[in-house]
């Protein structure tokens, strides 16, 4: 089955439309610091999703060489505001910047990525309102498609914050048997032993095989030529997997739309003490 996540997110978002009547104007803040083509290409996808929904998506574009209070003063005066319900970062943030202290700066009740350490620490105590989008992708996922994550071997390629991380302790809670692949880990020791392969590091076709039937669910992406290239080799095992997404077209659309799920679902909850 290859997993068609345009489609699935048009699902998401008819959805969404539904919720949307509820409330009047509505408005997100993204930040982006220094420059990067690839990053803002992925504001605007995000900010294309949030027209559809008659959202107001702001880009704020804020310069590096600012230090890290000047910057976090910034976002505090824009994010008091009460017309702005909702706010990101596009990660990656640059190096020099601890990229948690920035995170920080979001409030709970306007975290839409889930990415502070208070929304985090609800996440991982397992009192959450909202997860990472990552998160909610995969549950989508099993749940859609009816797929058996408990008892399974799964392989999570990388320990990043946005899939890796929260990942592994998805699928811990499900009773899976999580092996996670780090840059020193042979991961060809594992690829034939594991029923779900999740990856997210952005390295071209870095996965080259799986067990015949696997699940393979990739956030991973690269540009090489002009060309996105995902963490899974989709033409040498989109005929081997029972389940596999493609990129672009897979995790990402259902991504996006997770994202202003988990927006709406901190709306409902705006009188709940976060």
């Amino acid at each position: 089955m290859i997993i068609d996540g345009k489609k699935l997110a048009q699902e998401i978002l008819e959805n969404l439309k539904e919720k949307r009547k509820n409330y009047e104007k509505l408005k997100i803040a993204a930040f982006l610091i220094g420059k990067g083509e690839e990053k803002l290409s992925f504001l605007k996808i995000k900010q294309e999703f949030a027209q559809e929904l008659n959202i107001e998506f702001r880009i704020y574009e804020l310069d590096e060489n600012l230090s890290k209070r000047k910057i976090r003063k910034y976002l505090s005066q824009i994010l008091k505001h009460k017309t702005i319900q909702g706010a990101i970062f596009q990660l990656p943030i640059p190096e020099k910047f601890s990229t948690q202290y920035l995170l920080n700066s979001i409030p709970a009740k306007k975290d839409i990525d889930c990415l502070s350490s208070r929304m985090l620490g609800k996440f991982y105590t397992d009192n959450f309102i909202i997860r990472p989008p990552a998160v909610e992708v995969v549950d989508f996922l099993k749940e859609k498609f009816n797929l058996e994550f408990r008892g399974k071997n799964v392989l999570i390629v990388g320990y990043g914050r946005l899939a890796g991380k929260p990942l592994a302790h998805y699928f811990a809670n499900l009773n899976s048997t999580v092996i996670i692949a780090q840059s020193q880990t042979k991961i060809e020791n594992y690829l034939k032993i594991t029923d779900i392969i999740v990856s997210g590091v952005g390295k071209a076709n870095l996965i080259q095989d799986c067990q015949k039937g696997a699940i393979l669910i990739d956030f991973g992406y690269s540009f090489e030529k002009g060309k996105i290239y995902g963490d899974i080799d989709f033409e040498k095992l989109k005929d081997k997997a029972s389940l596999i997404t493609p990129t672009p077209g897979g995790t990402g659309p259902i991504l996006v739309a997770k994202l202003f799920e988990n927006f709406f679902k901190l709306l409902e909850k705006e009188k709940v003490v976060i």
